[in-house]
């Protein structure tokens, strides 16, 4: 499969490796009292959005506007996460309904709330939204297979990586278009990918056995996981910038990952501490 080449950026099996040891811009950020707290999606106002734990283990969304916590909850859902966010204040997750399905929603900045179901799926999860109000995300078959999702204009499109992946996921998409994700080959072994247009283009982080992308911004810049197994939890973030890729994780930490950043590179994550907590971030390494 051809290597990441997206407008002006060049990726070879041979980039450049920056690995930071402290981050000392990168805050904690847990939504108060909350177990586990995730900060998945950062706009160029600032605003994040993410899930967090009660002290049941219920997940439920949050938005965290000028130093203040909003919740968002899917009416009659048992559980809600928050995973994309645009530059308007839409924001678009999962929900799981009382047999405990996922579906997809979209929660509009008129603060309307509707479902974003695949037909036929057995479950729906949105994962971004662009500015165009354009969603990806993932969905099952009645086989339980993994696809990638794109609903535009009301429409949505289907999409697998090819030569026989076993899992399509799609997590981010930017302004021009370009969308990217993470996909499992034929052996089962996970990367992640860059569709622009119709020109699939796989990402592997330099010596990892797994990786992950999660989010691109308007510059091309992305970020998302990488790991030197073929499973997390003993993964790295990082973000790549510049034909550079720079291996993120929070100081004393046991595993990092970056889940979003925004147009002036703000990024967003989660990370575990020694004793096993997990709580989100942000900042600028």
């Amino acid at each position: 499969m051809p290597k990441l080449k997206i407008g002006v950026m060049l990726v070879t099996c041979f980039a450049f490796v920056i690995t930071l040891s402290a981050q000392a811009q990168l805050k904690t950020l847990d939504y108060p009292g909350a177990l586990e707290t995730d900060c998945n999606a950062i706009n160029k106002a600032g605003i994040i959005v993410g899930t967090q734990k009660d002290n049941t283990g219920a997940q439920h969304g949050f938005a965290y506007i000028n130093g203040k916590f909003k919740n968002i909850n899917y009416p009659g859902a048992s559980q809600t996460t928050a995973y994309g966010l645009n530059e308007q204040g839409g924001v678009v997750g999962w929900y799981y309904d009382a047999n405990q399905v996922q579906h997809g929603y979209v929660l509009e900045i008129s603060g309307h709330f509707a479902t974003v179901d695949v037909p036929q799926a057995t479950l729906t999860n949105a994962w971004s939204i662009s500015n165009n109000g354009t969603i990806v995300g993932t969905y099952t078959d009645s086989s339980s297979v993994y696809h990638g999702f794109t609903l535009q204009n009301g429409k949505y499109s289907k999409f697998d990586a090819p030569n026989g992946a076993t899992l399509t996921q799609f997590t981010g998409l930017n302004s021009k278009g370009i969308r990217v994700g993470l996909f499992k080959d034929s052996s089962n072994i996970q990367h992640g990918f860059a569709l622009q247009g119709t020109k699939f283009i796989q990402v592997d982080y330099p010596g990892a056995g797994v990786t992950a992308v999660d989010r691109i911004n308007t510059s091309n810049e992305y970020v998302g996981l990488w790991g030197t197994g073929t499973t997390c939890p003993t993964c790295s973030g990082y973000i790549h910038k510049n034909g550079k890729y720079t291996a993120v994780n929070y100081p004393n930490s046991t595993e990092t990952r970056v889940r979003g950043l925004n147009d002036t590179g703000t990024i967003v994550g989660r990370y575990t501490d020694a004793a096993g907590l997990i709580h989100g971030f942000g900042g600028n390494p």
